[in-house]
């Protein structure tokens, strides 16, 4: 495991990491870090049939005066990793070699991370306080590789990649709280000030009117004053929960159950907007990204449109480059199931990916877009850009978003799925 070492003592599997389209989203690398890609090993001698005692290996007869022949250099051997490297590594970084923290060093390396103590305890770290569960792991991997250190946030976005909540959704369900809300302040006229469920009622009926835009008008949106817009009702709504009446009346206890509803649902509301932001803060290259969920009014009920387009370069400095990005777009159609659309984007030439859950979508898929791709090549022209080609694929695995939020090392998934079962 000697020349396995990286900078800081970690096992680094090498670059680039890939967003699942088959094309990669970094510069090529170096022969040395290929062989580190496929699970690689150097320097491990070859396994060679024994010799007999009597067979000598040849030497040449050196001549006097003649120069040394220098020695040749043993030849590098490249082997598949195995668990059993991933427990020697750990045990070479003082890391306890047990189940679990194989696992976790199993996906650092899958994720393209550096196998060193310091990211190892890092990444512990982040994960404490938490269950650890399979959706915990993803959510402190992607914060590490942020560059975030925040166990709330990852307990925020590994709540999120549990429950896979649907913005849609959740405004539709915010409708029928309000809804329910606005009911329940009428039936308890009494209970309160006049002034203020007058006051309440007209302010959660212009929030209404909001979120019905959203599903059904499919409004554009400012994740940022939605999320403050819907802070400040939950606060309100807090306050006139402590200020109302408790009593056993249908009436008070009518009121205190539908407060007590749109709140949690405002709750679920703000932990999906906050985790859309922290998805889209900045990183390293591979999970610098913008995320954004829309309700997609096109279809019934509204589903959503998953959005992630690629900044360029990392970091704080880096931005979204029109002529040098990758966007993918994830969305549930009504007659042809989930559909991915990837635009891979370098100056103004556009290739085009479109990927679908099943066999019978895909068919119905290829005509549609044959019919339709001659408007969408003009629709692009008129902004500049030049679509060079397209291809359809059938891919359920590629239909979801999340491979474009956790990208993994192109060549090790396989190897790493096997060491996540026997660890």
């Amino acid at each position: 495991m000697g020349d396995f070492a990286a900078e800081g003592g970690g096992v680094h599997p090498g670059k680039p990491i890939i967003w699942p389209t088959g094309k990669a989203s970094s510069s090529p690398v170096s022969p040395s870090q290929e062989a580190q890609i496929a699970g690689g090993v150097r320097g491990v001698p070859p396994r060679a049939a024994p010799t007999k005692p009597s067979e000598v290996a040849p030497t040449q007869p050196t001549q006097p005066g003649a120069p040394a022949v220098p020695a040749k250099a043993a030849p590098s051997i490249v082997r598949p990793l195995t668990v059993e490297d991933i427990r020697s590594h750990l045990l070479k970084l003082q890391i306890e070699p047990n189940d679990f923290n194989t696992t976790i060093a199993s996906k650092m390396l899958r994720n393209g991370l550096e196998l060193s103590r310091t990211n190892f305890v890092n990444l512990m770290t982040l994960l404490q306080g938490t269950n650890k569960s399979q959706a915990m792991q993803e959510a402190a991997l992607v914060m590490l590789m942020k560059g975030i250190d925040s166990p709330k946030a990852v307990q925020v976005l590994g709540q999120y990649f549990s429950e896979n909540p649907g913005l849609a959704t959740q405004t539709l369900a915010l409708q029928e709280g309000l809804g329910n809300l606005i009911s329940a302040l009428g039936m308890g006229k009494g209970l309160m000030n006049a002034n203020l469920v007058a006051q309440l009622g007209a302010l959660l009926s212009q929030f209404e009117e909001s979120f019905r835009n959203l599903t059904e008008k499919g409004s554009r949106i400012n994740r940022g004053n939605m999320l403050n817009d819907v802070r400040a009702l939950k606060a309100l709504l807090s306050g006139v929960q402590d200020k109302a009446p408790t009593s056993d009346s249908a009436p008070a206890q009518a009121l205190s159950s539908a407060l007590m509803e749109f709140q949690g649902k405002l709750d679920g509301t703000m932990q999906n907007l906050l985790s859309q932001a922290i998805l889209s803060q900045s990183g390293r290259s591979e999970v610098n990204y913008l995320y954004h969920q829309i309700p997609n009014a096109m279809t019934s009920p509204p589903k959503d449109f998953e959005i992630v387009v690629k900044r360029d370069g990392e970091g704080k400095d880096s931005h979204v480059d029109p002529r040098n990005t990758q966007v993918v777009m994830s969305m549930e159609t009504e007659h042809m199931g989930k559909m991915v659309i990837s635009m891979i984007v370098k100056d103004n030439k556009v290739y085009v990916i479109f990927v679908f859950s099943e066999k019978e979508y895909g068919a119905e898929g290829r005509s549609k877009i044959a019919k339709e791709f001659g408007e969408f090549q003009q629709k692009l022209a008129d902004k500049n850009f030049l679509i060079t080609g397209y291809q359809v694929k059938i891919d359920p695995a590629m239909c979801n978003i999340r491979p474009y939020l956790i990208p993994m090392l192109p060549g090790l998934e396989d190897l790493l799925r096997k060491i996540d079962i026997e660890a």
